[in-house]
């Protein structure tokens, strides 16, 4: 008879190798998905790696697509480290882009040009952080599900965009379309690379990672976060402040989230509209989780799916292969990661 028996601690063979056989899974899969649409999965990836990192523009645009990953994965990884599972970084994408839209739509005459990006950078900050406030309180007061909570928000703060888009943030020259007027040059991030796309959002990911890994490991306060996440009745017991460390750690989840979306917007996009990346608030939960929560590992696993994503358009217009293949090996990809974890906490023993 199989049994599986607990592990004290996880072997470090089988964190490297899980992650690698997830994704191999996931393209393997995803391959299977091509071929039944009649289409030569081989030359397909073979496109993706090209149109991913095949040249210096194609990298540069691979990178543009890692930047919102590295910023909202950071943020994540505070809270997963507590075991609060924030869903909602989409929503906080948004409001963040909502935030910080509004003062080149709006106040252009009243701000100094060259206030107008920070002025930007720390509202996106404080709308996400405020989104991400509103399951914190929840869940802290009244003990409400942060997963339900935050998953909702999602869907109520693209609601909140839709409106603001087809009404009172609506360009009137956009002949009907749901867009802002374009943002001054003032308000775009600067380009880092002449002829590529990719602005100074990198340095904000490279410095945001370089944070919650400092974060993390060299103060208190990841201490006490690793403590909450192993057991938060220790933690309790411990002395340390659950309650407070839970705010605090939502609180910078959410602010990061809401940075991606000012990077998005500002950077490339140059204006509101309601497509400002759905995936990046999803994608980066399974980025977080190939990356076992630790931002320099993070670095490369959001240059990976930042290159599945921007190969996945590329291909999606030369080849037309379906986007959804692309979402199909992260879905499977998180799926085998999530299973595998079993592997890691458990011994298989065969017992007669």
């Amino acid at each position: 008879m199989i049994y599986f028996e607990k592990v004290s601690t996880q072997r470090n063979y089988l964190k490297i190798l899980i992650p690698i056989i997830s994704i191999l899974l996931g393209f393997f899969i995803g391959g299977i998905a091509i071929a039944v649409a009649h289409i030569n999965p081989f030359e397909v990836y073979k496109q993706l790696l090209i149109n991913a990192f095949g040249s210096p523009y194609a990298i540069s645009e691979t990178l543009v697509a890692a930047v919102p990953l590295m910023l909202i994965t950071a943020g994540l990884i505070v809270v997963f480290k507590m075991n609060i599972w924030n869903i909602g970084a989409y929503g906080q994408y948004i409001m963040g882009a909502i935030f910080s839209s509004y003062f080149p739509i709006f106040l252009t005459d009243k701000i100094p040009h060259y206030m107008m990006l920070p002025v930007m950078v720390i509202a996106s900050m404080i709308g996400g952080a405020l989104w991400a406030l509103i399951p914190t309180i929840l869940k802290i007061i009244w003990e409400v599900n942060e997963v339900i909570t935050t998953l909702l928000l999602n869907y109520i703060a693209l609601f909140i965009l839709k409106f603001l888009m087809y009404g009172p943030w609506k360009n009137p020259s956009s002949y009907g379309f749901p867009l802002s007027k374009t943002f001054p040059d003032y308000a775009q991030l600067p380009i880092l690379f002449s002829g590529s796309r990719l602005t100074i959002g990198f340095v904000f990911a490279i410095f945001a990672l370089l944070f919650v890994y400092f974060l993390i490991s060299k103060t208190r306060f990841g201490y006490e976060m690793r403590i909450i996440g192993d057991n938060p009745k220790t933690a309790h017991y411990a002395g340390i402040n659950v309650k407070k460390n839970i705010i605090i750690g939502m609180l910078i989840s959410g602010a990061l989230a809401g940075l991606a979306g000012m990077v998005e917007v500002s950077g490339i996009i140059h204006f509101l509209q309601i497509k400002i990346g759905a995936d990046y608030g999803y994608t980066s939960i399974i980025v977080a989780w190939v990356s076992y929560l630790n931002p320099i590992t993070t670095f490369f696993a959001s240059i990976l799916f930042g290159g599945l994503s921007s190969g996945g358009y590329s291909i999606q217009i030369t080849m037309r292969v379906s986007y959804g293949i692309v979402n199909l090996i992260e879905s499977i990809i998180l799926f085998s990661l999530v299973g595998a974890q079993i592997f890691l906490n458990y011994r298989v023993r065969w017992k007669k």
